[in-house]
């Protein structure tokens, strides 16, 4: 994907285990590769909705996170780091990446399966 054009984006993790054991967001960086590149705020909550209704199994008509969107979209909007998650797993983050130290715009990313992923 190249350069992103504001100064920080997010990047999605998931990882198969609880909140209470999963890494933290700096580790997450060196240590895994993003399954998700999120341009926009509204990006990061979309993500953040269909990845957490996956891991419950249920649908849009089912969970709308009405009230979670407005808060991750503000969190989003200010550059935070956002970690939710189910009791027994799996942790899911959309981890706020500051251009100078974002692993993806020295190494390309490249759509798979709908996701995107480090060469």
């Amino acid at each position: 994907m190249g350069q992103h054009t504001s100064g920080t984006h997010h990047h999605g993790y998931v990882e198969d285990t609880p909140l209470n054991q999963a890494m933290p967001a700096h580790e997450r960086l060196s240590r895994l590769d993003a399954v998700e590149i999120l341009h926009t705020p509204d990006e990061v909550a979309q993500w953040l909705a269909s990845t957490l209704r996956a891991a419950m199994g249920k649908s849009e008509e089912d969970v709308a996170f009405e009230d979670e969107w407005d808060q991750w979209v503000k969190y989003a909007h200010s550059g935070e780091t956002i970690t939710t998650g189910l009791l027994r797993g799996p942790t899911i983050s959309a981890v706020a990446v500051p251009e100078a130290e974002c692993r993806c715009a020295s190494t390309p990313l490249v759509p798979v399966g709908g996701k995107k992923r480090s060469r």
